[in-house]
């Protein structure tokens, strides 16, 4: 169960809930002001209610003489719902762990300087894998007479597929000398992709912010980093470096070995 549709159906328990206290009011008024009752409005028009029926409903009223039952009805739907996106949640959260496997399998192969076709259909049959599992959590989206079928509910997903299947060890997709750059580029776009599916099923799982996080410029993190500093070792240097490096080099999967260009450090 999405988030929409456990709101939407908590909210239709609410306003259940609502309407029966409104009813219990429309009922109970009429004790301070008769003139409001409903079974005297209706008897001046039906003289034949009788009088047993005029203290019945001066006696009680039926909101407060089936409290009990409403309360039990609706906190049962309301438990059965969380339950239902309790599940729902768990069965996203063991998707996602194949897709961070298939996703982590497939840049072994990438980084892998001996590369052989057994972890290539390792990676390549777990994400065929996750990509038919995920139809069992959500439906095809945008269904109607014309299309019957749908639309995957995840592009990102089948994107990746097409990525892998691209990145097949065929010569002819790759001439000889140019698989090695191959792989350095299928690495990049699968990351790039993949940071885009995990932006939409954090939203899917409203994953929460954390109450305490330990950000950049935290003063925890400052603390361990200037510890660090006292052995020499410099992690904002490392950080900087990773980035304008980047995750892997063109050059660095080719074997080839680039030129400095500029002197290192002492």
């Amino acid at each position: 169960m999405t988030y929409r549709s456990l709101r939407r159906r908590l909210l239709a328990v609410v306003a259940l809930l609502n309407l029966a206290l409104l009813v219990s009011l429309a009922e109970y008024l009429p004790r301070f002001w008769p003139d409001l009752s409903i079974i005297s409005s209706l008897s001046r028009w039906l003289p034949q209610i009788s009088s047993d029926q005029r203290a019945l409903s001066s006696n009680g009223t039926f909101v407060s003489q089936n409290a009990a039952l409403i309360a039990l009805v609706a906190g049962a739907y309301s438990a059965y719902c969380l339950q239902q996106r309790g599940k729902f949640i768990d069965e996203l959260r063991a998707w996602w762990n194949e897709m961070v496997q298939a996703k982590s399998t497939l840049f072994k192969y990438c980084d892998s300087e001996a590369p052989c076709k057994e972890i290539y259909l390792e990676a390549f049959y777990k994400l065929s894998t996750a990509m038919d599992t995920l139809r069992l959590i959500y439906g095809n989206v945008d269904r109607d007479k014309r299309n019957p079928k749908g639309y995957y509910p995840f592009e990102q997903v089948r994107d990746m597929v097409d990525i892998a299947r691209w990145l097949e060890p065929d010569p002819k997709l790759h001439p000889p000398g140019s698989y090695g750059i191959a792989r350095a580029h299928a690495k990049r776009a699968i990351d790039v992709v993949f940071q885009s599916l995990r932006h939409a099923i954090q939203a899917e799982a409203r994953a929460s912010i954390p109450d305490m996080p330990t950000r950049f410029d935290s003063p925890y993190r400052s603390a361990y980093i200037s510890e660090l500093k006292a052995f020499d070792f410099d992690l904002l240097a490392i950080r900087n470096a990773n980035k304008t490096r980047g995750m892997i080099t063109d050059e660095k999967i080719a074997g080839v070995t680039p030129e400095p260009t500029s002197p290192a450090a002492d």
